[in-house]
């Protein structure tokens, strides 16, 4: 009689919870990148080659691998939102094979010959970029936690990476409508150390942010 009691007393307390639907999760995703990149190009500016409408080809290798990145691990940030039993998306794995074509690329041309530019690692420039990417991060990041904290994710390390992976690779996206550089060494270090140190704090931070 007593557990009779308890039940009916937990079952009076329930309040009916709207299910997250991962559409909404992603479109306040991409909608948080979007008005992220659009003050980028507002206040960093818009590449000369793209305002003259002949983008650099690299421009659409770096942006394509970093976007892929970014949606894929996005919406596996947002699937980990509702608990599942089964296999998890993993397409995520494959887009950062691309990405670290970039990094491979340059440590390999490097092996062969020095590169011809050597401004393109001094540190002011990669600095802009580092900090440029992280703060556009951050923001898209606070989105998918703030998504996160809605549901209900159960492998928080996993999370803290995929957060801070996503949330870096489409910050460095976005920062790339103004970057003017377009070697494959500029690309490989400073594009690769944005998302690494992303996905880095995303593991140290996120976890906590979003534990039940």
């Amino acid at each position: 009689m007593m557990s009779d009691k308890m039940i009916d007393r937990l079952v009076d307390d329930l309040t009916p919870v709207k299910p997250l639907k991962a559409r909404d999760g992603l479109a306040l995703t991409l909608m948080t990148a979007a008005v992220f990149a659009a003050l980028v190009a507002v206040f960093g500016g818009i590449r000369g080659d793209i305002l003259m409408g002949i983008p650099d080809p690299m421009f659409f290798l770096r942006g394509g691998a970093l976007l892929l990145l970014g949606l894929t691990s996005s919406y596996a940030v947002i699937a980990m939102s509702q608990p599942a039993v089964g296999n998890s998306f993993k397409g995520w794995v494959w887009a950062l094979f691309a990405a670290l074509l970039f990094p491979a690329t340059a440590a390999v041309m490097a092996m062969i010959a020095a590169p011809d530019n050597m401004s393109i690692f001094v540190p002011r420039y990669g600095v802009e970029c580092l900090a440029i990417s992280m703060l556009v991060g951050t923001g898209i990041a606070a989105a998918q936690v703030f998504w996160l904290r809605r549901g209900a994710p159960v492998a928080l390390d996993r999370a803290g990476w995929l957060v801070g992976m996503s949330s870096g690779a489409l910050g460095a996206a976005a920062y790339s409508l103004h970057c003017p550089f377009n070697s494959i060494f500029y690309i490989g270090l400073w594009y690769s150390l944005a998302v690494a140190i992303c996905a880095i704090l995303g593991r140290l931070i996120v976890p906590r942010l979003i534990r039940w």
